[in-house]
């Protein structure tokens, strides 16, 4: 479940089939993908050519083809733009590639042949003989030393400093929906005025502009401001997510990595994709407000806080930000992503701000816990957050910390399940997937994604130690600018509404990173955490509108989004 992931498991690397990885680019993203920030690691490298030749084996059992007509047709698959790139690692390493799946080697033992991988001891798949991937070794050091491969750039590195792509007005709101656009933040109604943008209380255009994008503008036959007859005085409150990869709601399309579900289709959309990092903050639980129409999205019912609290008043009205990062822990926000947010202490309105971070902090690769974040490294992380806040948000604004999951139910539900790529052959089960991604040291979370209990025990006390410092935090400081209230992810609450309703826990999972929560329990947490905030912390949210019903019939949908 969670960010931990930068971006987590293993499948999506199929991806850019055989063509990125000479160039590191498989890689690069295998590391985006399992997060571990350890984006130049080798084992990445190995991680992306065990999963690409899996694909590409099982699509050739799944129809019936040789390993060179696969080989030979991977990149009629790809987007335009990769095309390039992956004809010419087909031309590379495609005959090596085939000779080792005609001598029916696992994909462990082609990508230990190739040079990918080093150690012979992390194996995702049953060993089948022994391996003789030695034989190929001079021929893949001979075409390791191309230099001349065509270059490409991950979409992801145009948003390095994860504020929109395209803001012309330098307002930190665009109009574009990628790279860290409107599926982000509130579309930009004019990106080239920075005085217009969603979330501003004060107006300098006057009535006939829509000065905070939220689609109310214009005046009535009187003479009197929509905006100040539909919207003032109704303590309207924006919503703001600080939050990780569970936050963004990560998503691998499984179709990616099931070669029985795979057709000309299944990457269309893949630059789209890449360019929000994998995520779909527009169907998130936190800030999503549409059903996304491309190939592989999240498959669902789309329900979020924010739109429940838009509900209440619609006056709110694109007045979201999901400043959420895949592998975000609480260093990292304090340091970085916080500041990315977008706020003015004068101009706008309030917010209810949601503190998200729920589980990098005790998730990574490394052995053990000593890369774990302390007590006290928490305690200072969080209140470094708390005092950039105080300098950023409106008086009368709220904070609300959302505690660290207990990640161990992610274990108990998927273990003995069949990953995507093991249901072909009913030979890779989440527990020696999640083993693997250890041996190899690349794991979103060596703790909870690990077959030895003991791991996953210690891993959820140390979340927990941590969940005690938010009362430490509250109960020590005072902000001049907001209220701060604590309360639990309700992923047990989750659990037991699903299994109620007919559900299995692993429903709610992710299929290919088996860690994050899915569409369903995206919208069943929101719908959760709203009911709790409604029964038990209402000061959290806007009162509701009496207007609403006026607004919706003077202005529709409000301009959308």
């Amino acid at each position: 479940m969670m960010e931990m992931m930068k971006k987590k498991i293993v499948v999506m690397l199929l991806a850019y089939h055989i063509c990125i990885v000479h160039c590191n680019l498989a890689g690069d993203l295998f590391g985006k993908i399992v997060g571990n920030n350890l984006e130049k690691d080798p084992n990445n490298d190995c991680a992306a050519c065990t999963v690409i030749v899996a694909i590409l084996e099982q699509y050739a059992q799944v129809h019936n083809k040789s390993a060179d007509e696969v080989v030979s047709k991977a990149c009629d698959f790809l987007p335009q733009k990769l095309e390039v790139p992956c004809q010419a690692a087909v031309l590379l390493y495609g005959p090596s590639v085939i000779k080792f799946l005609e001598n029916d080697e696992t994909p462990d033992d082609v990508c230990l042949g190739l040079g990918f991988c080093k150690n012979q001891t992390c194996n995702i798949f049953p060993k089948r003989h022994t391996s003789s991937s030695s034989s190929y070794t001079h021929h893949i050091q001979e075409i390791s030393s191309v230099d001349n491969m065509p270059s490409f750039v991950w979409p992801w590195t145009e948003v390095a400093d994860h504020l929109p792509a395209v803001d012309v007005d330098h307002d930190r709101f665009g109009e574009m929906q990628t790279l860290r656009g409107t599926h982000w933040r509130g579309k930009d109604c004019n990106d080239l005025e920075d005085t217009i943008y969603p979330g501003r209380r004060v107006n300098n255009f006057g009535d006939k502009i829509d000065h905070n994008c939220n689609g109310i503008f214009g005046t009535d036959e009187n003479g009197n401001a929509y905006e100040d007859l539909l919207c003032s005085d109704t303590d309207q409150l924006g919503y703001i997510l600080l939050g990780d990869s569970a936050g963004a709601h990560f998503h691998i399309p499984p179709q990616w990595m099931t070669a029985s579900m795979i057709d000309n289709t299944t990457y269309k959309d893949m630059i789209e994709i890449l360019e929000d990092e994998m995520d779909w903050p527009e169907q998130s639980g936190s800030t999503g407000y549409m059903n996304e129409s491309y190939s592989g999205r999240p498959v669902g019912p789309v329900q979020s806080y924010y739109l429940q609290m838009r509900s209440r008043n619609l006056c709110m009205h694109r007045d979201y930000q999901n400043i959420a990062l895949n592998g975000c822990r609480s260093s990292s926000m304090a340091r970085d992503l916080i500041k990315t947010m977008a706020r003015s202490q004068i101009y706008d309105q309030p917010v209810s701000l949601a503190y998200s971070l729920i589980g990098n902090d005790v998730c990574n690769g490394h052995y053990g816990t000593s890369h774990m974040t302390t007590q006290s490294e928490f305690y200072e992380n969080v209140v470094t957050a708390m005092k950039y806040l105080d300098t950023m948000l409106p008086n009368g604004s709220h904070v609300s910390f959302i505690g660290l999951v207990d990640g161990r139910i992610l274990y108990d539900s998927m273990s003995e399940r069949y990953h995507p790529l093991g249901q072909l052959n009913q030979d890779v089960t989440y527990s020696s997937f999640y083993d693997y991604m250890n041996c190899l040291e690349i794991s979103p979370c060596f703790g909870w994604m690990n077959s030895d209990e003991y791991w996953r025990n210690v891993t959820t006390e140390r979340a927990m130690q941590l969940n005690e410092v938010y009362g430490w935090v509250i109960a020590n400081n005072t902000f001049n600018n907001f209220d701060m209230t604590y309360f639990d992810t309700p992923l047990v609450e989750a659990k037991a509404k699903w299994e109620a309703s007919g559900g299995q826990m692993w429903q709610l999972i992710e299929p290919v990173d088996g860690f994050h929560p899915n569409q369903y329990a995206n919208a069943l947490i929101a719908t959760l955490i709203y009911d709790n905030v409604l029964a038990n912390f209402s000061h959290l949210l806007p009162p509701i509108n009496p207007n609403n019903a006026k607004i919706a019939e003077l202005f529709g949908d409000q301009g959308g989004y």
